[in-house]
Parts: structure tokens; C-alpha cells; sequence
């Protein structure tokens, strides 16, 4: 079995699903992918947790895959289900992160 690594995605618009995300995540081909909407403390934006084998990860990493003002990092440890928000996967449009033409895409 493949070691799995994890990212943390966040400053999606509110009403983004895990659907959406994973609608997104299609044209990446990636090999395993789990994806978790994590419960936030504020309800202006979503966040997610996502998971792949680690040979994809770097296909994550890629500033220039996601829309302008998403913030994505590596995620290091174990997620708790008291995180979780949504862990529903389907087909869906995908919804866009709401437009902040001054917040620049991050990848750390």
C-alpha cells in the first residue's frame, strides 16, 4: 500500500462542497483521493482536508492548478472526526472560491 500524505485547502467560498472539490480534482487523475470538509470557525469560507498517495502530492502542491486566493499547505498528523464537517463524495459542478482579486494564491 502506498504511503498517503495529506494538504490542507482553505478559502473556498462557504457554499463549496466536498463535491465540488473533488469535481475539481478530476483532471488530475490522481490514484487515491479522499476528501474531508473540515468544520471552521468562522462561516465566510470552507476548508478542506484532502488525501493522496504521496507519488500525487506535488500535483496538489501546484499553485497553478488551483484559482487565484485558495491557501493550500501539507497537513502533518491525524485528522479527528470532531474536524469533520462533510465526507460525501459525488458528482457535482465545481464551485470556485468566491473572487479576492488582492489575496494571491498560496502554497506554503
Amino acid at each position: 500500500m502506498p504511503k498517503r500524505q495529506a494538504i490542507f485547502l482553505s478559502r473556498w467560498g462557504p457554499s463549496t462542497t466536498v463535491n465540488h472539490i473533488t469535481n475539481y480534482l478530476s483532471s488530475l487523475k490522481l490514484q487515491y483521493l479522499q476528501c474531508n470538509r473540515l468544520k471552521t470557525k468562522f462561516q465566510s469560507y470552507a476548508s478542506f482536508h484532502k488525501e493522496v498517495y504521496e507519488c500525487d502530492l506535488q500535483l496538489l502542491l501546484d499553485a497553478s492548478f488551483w484559482p487565484e486566493g485558495c491557501l493550500i499547505t501539507e497537513i502533518y498528523g491525524k485528522l479527528r472526526k470532531d474536524q469533520i464537517s462533510q465526507a460525501v463524495t459525488s458528482e457535482s459542478p465545481v464551485n470556485l472560491p468566491e473572487s479576492n482579486s488582492s489575496t494571491p494564491t498560496v502554497s506554503k
